[in-house]
């Protein structure tokens, strides 16, 4: 993930900004406002732009820990996002 420099990140993976402001850090609510989530450190984590949308734009986003499990699981197997990086499987440094 980037924070500021968004074209560094792009020519360090060889992709294009357009495709690097997926990788923007954001802050992730575990429970939404709309549930009852508080704004504390406790409730956000952070996270990339794209697992953001993409996990609230399920019709039942995961449960927190639920996610969290599916996203250990990816890494475990050595990829994660790599589609939006053109990467093979590897390691995610």
């Amino acid at each position: 993930m980037w924070i500021s420099d968004v074209e560094s990140f792009a020519a360090h993976y060889s992709i294009s900004v357009r495709k690097a402001q997926h990788f923007q850090c954001t802050g992730e609510h575990l429970v939404a406002h709309s549930e009852g989530g508080k704004p504390n450190s406790s409730n956000i984590v952070a996270a990339c732009k794209f697992c953001n949308i993409k996990r609230h734009a399920r019709k039942r986003p995961e449960d927190p820990v639920t996610y969290a499990l599916h996203v250990q699981r990816r890494l475990k197997k050595g990829f994660w996002n790599n589609h939006l990086l053109n990467l093979a499987a590897r390691p995610v440094s």
